[in-house]
C-alpha cells in the first residue's frame, strides 16, 4: 500500500522511469512512483495536501490508456497550481511546444536508446534540473501565499500590517482579547497605530457586523465631550436645539473608541467611570438614562499610570479601562516590518492617486530602514505617499525622502534608562548587520568578513535580532 504524501513529495505518474533516475530523485526528495496512470490519478485526488511537483512519464508512448494532453488536463484538474513535468521521447519541437502552451511547466527528453549511459546521464541531469525548477518556483509560490494568508489574518481589511515578533504578539493578543467583552487600553506612542489596532479588535469580535466609532477625546470640552458621547436633549445648552442621540447609541452593537484618553477633563472621569460601570448613560439636561449596548475600546499616548501617580486620571478609571492592555510597538523596534509596510503604503497611494510605482530601490529602501522615525507608522506612510506623488520614475528613490531622513542618528548623549541603554545596543547592531549584509549583496560569508565575525556568529545574531 503506498504511503501517504506530503507537501514534500514528488509525484511520479506512470512512470517506466529508469533505475537510476529514481534512485537521483530519491536523494533529493520523497518520491512515489506509480505504474498505473488512472491509479496515480485516483491517488493524487485523494491526497490531503498537494505535491511540490508531478512528473508525467512514458508521455506520448503508444498503447497508454491516456496521453499526454489528457493526463496533463486530469492533474491541472486535481491539483491546480502544481507544477507538471513532461517525461517524453517524443522529439517533435511541435509536440512539446503544444504540451507547455496547454500548461506543462517543462518537459525532459527521454533517451532514445536504453543502456546508453551517457543518454541515461545526460536525461537525469535534466530531469533533476527540470524538478528542482518546479520545486523552487512551487515554494515560492506557496511562501507568497502563506504570507498573504497571514497578512490576511493579521489585517483584518484594516491595514495593521507586520511580521515581527513585536507585531505578532500584539495581533496574538488582538485575536485573544476580541472575542470576548474586555474594556482593552491601547497604549503607544503617536503614530504608531493604536485606531488600526482598536479596529483588528472590532473585526475579529462579535461585534464586526455592528458601527465602529471613534472620539477623538482631546478635541472637546468637557460640556461638548459629554454631548458627544451621552447626547443631549432638546434645550439642555445654548444652541441644542434638537435632541442628539449621541455616540454610545450610534455605536450599539458595535464598538466605540476613545483616543487620547488621557486628555479628558478629571470632572469628566466620573461620569464616564458610571457608564463603564452600570452599562447605563443619561443625554446631557434628560432625565432618564439608557442602557449601553457598545464594547469600549480606549486609546493613550501618555502613560496613565504616570498620570493617576500626579493626580491627574482617576486610579478607579484607569483600572476599568486597563481590564486588557495592547501596547503598539514603536516602529524603531520593528524595522524588518518597514519593508512590508512600505510596499503596502505605495499601494495605496498608487490606488489613490492613480500611479504605478512599482516599489523603492534598495538604496531607498535601506535608507527607510536605517530612518529614527519619531512619528512612526503615521510618519512612514506620508512620507511614501509624498514620494509617490513627485515621483517622474516607477519607481522610488532615496532624492525622493526628506533629507532629514538621511541624516545620521542621534548619538549616545544624555543619561539612558536601562531599556533605553538595550534597546540603544540592538538598534545599533541591526543597522550595523543590515548594512553589511546590504554591501554584500546579501552574501554572508562576505558580510562576516568584512565585520570580522564568523559566519556561524553572524547567522547567530541574525536569528537573535529577528533578521533571518
Amino acid at each position: 500500500m503506498t504511503a501517504p504524501a506530503t507537501a514534500q513529495d514528488v509525484i511520479l505518474l506512470s512512470s517506466g522511469f529508469i533505475p537510476p533516475a529514481l534512485e537521483a530523485l530519491r536523494r533529493r526528495w520523497r518520491v512515489i512512483d506509480i505504474e498505473s496512470q488512472r491509479e496515480a490519478l485516483a491517488y493524487l485526488r485523494g491526497m490531503a495536501e498537494l505535491p511540490l511537483a508531478v512528473c508525467i512519464g512514458r508521455a506520448l508512448d503508444v498503447g497508454d490508456d491516456l496521453d499526454a494532453w489528457q493526463m496533463l488536463a486530469a492533474v491541472q484538474s486535481d491539483a491546480p497550481g502544481v507544477p507538471v513535468i513532461i517525461s517524453t521521447r517524443q522529439t517533435s519541437p511541435k509536440v512539446v511546444v503544444d504540451l507547455v502552451k496547454h500548461g506543462a511547466f517543462d518537459y525532459v527528453l527521454e533517451p532514445q536508446r536504453r543502456q546508453d549511459s551517457e543518454e541515461e546521464g545526460r536525461y537525469i541531469e535534466d530531469l533533476v534540473f527540470a524538478l528542482n525548477r518546479a520545486v523552487r518556483w512551487r515554494r515560492v509560490l506557496l511562501e507568497n501565499a502563506q504570507l498573504k494568508r497571514n497578512l490576511a489574518l493579521h489585517s483584518p481589511a484594516v491595514g495593521l500590517v507586520g511580521q515581527s515578533r513585536a507585531m505578532r504578539r500584539v495581533l496574538d493578543l488582538a485575536r485573544k482579547v476580541a472575542p470576548t467583552e474586555a474594556t482593552v487600553l491601547i497604549t503607544g506612542e503617536s503614530g504608531t497605530g493604536k485606531e488600526l489596532a482598536a479596529r483588528a479588535v472590532h473585526d475579529l469580535s462579535a461585534h464586526a457586523r455592528g458601527p465602529f466609532v471613534a472620539l477623538n477625546c482631546g478635541a472637546f470640552s468637557e460640556t461638548l465631550i459629554a454631548s458627544e458621547l451621552f447626547g443631549h436633549v432638546k434645550g439642555a445648552f445654548t444652541g441644542a436645539d434638537s435632541d442628539r442621540p449621541g455616540l454610545i447609541r450610534e455605536a450599539s452593537g458595535g464598538t466605540l473608541f476613545l483616543d487620547e484618553i488621557s486628555t479628558i477633563p478629571h470632572s469628566f472621569q466620573v461620569m464616564l467611570l458610571r457608564v463603564l460601570e452600570q452599562r447605563r448613560a443619561r443625554p446631557v439636561g434628560g432625565t432618564g438614562t439608557y442602557e449601553v449596548g457598545c464594547r469600549f475600546i480606549a486609546a493613550a499616548n501618555r502613560d496613565l499610570q504616570e498620570l493617576v501617580a500626579a493626580g491627574s486620571f482617576r486610579a478607579d478609571l484607569f483600572y476599568r479601562l486597563h481590564v486588557f492592555a495592547l501596547e503598539m510597538p514603536p516602529l524603531r523596534e520593528r524595522r524588518e516590518d518597514i519593508p512590508l509596510l512600505a510596499d503596502h503604503f505605495v499601494r495605496l497611494a498608487n490606488t489613490t492617486y492613480g500611479r504605478t510605482i512599482r516599489g523603492l530601490t534598495p538604496t531607498a529602501m535601506s535608507l527607510l530602514e536605517s530612518a529614527d522615525w519619531p512619528g512612526n507608522v503615521r510618519e512612514l506612510r506620508n512620507a511614501i505617499e509624498r514620494a509617490v506623488i513627485v515621483a517622474d520614475d516607477d519607481t522610488l528613490d532615496v532624492e525622493l525622502f526628506d533629507p532629514q531622513l538621511r541624516q545620521p542618528a542621534p548619538g549616545l548623549n544624555g543619561a539612558l534608562t536601562d531599556r533605553d541603554y538595550e534597546t540603544t545596543l540592538r538598534e545599533f547592531e541591526r543597522r550595523l548587520l543590515t548594512r553589511a549584509l546590504h554591501d554584500a549583496g546579501g552574501n554572508r560569508s562576505a558580510a562576516a568578513r568584512h565585520l570580522n565575525i564568523k559566519r556561524t556568529r553572524l547567522n547567530y545574531r541574525l536569528r537573535h535580532l529577528g533578521l533571518e
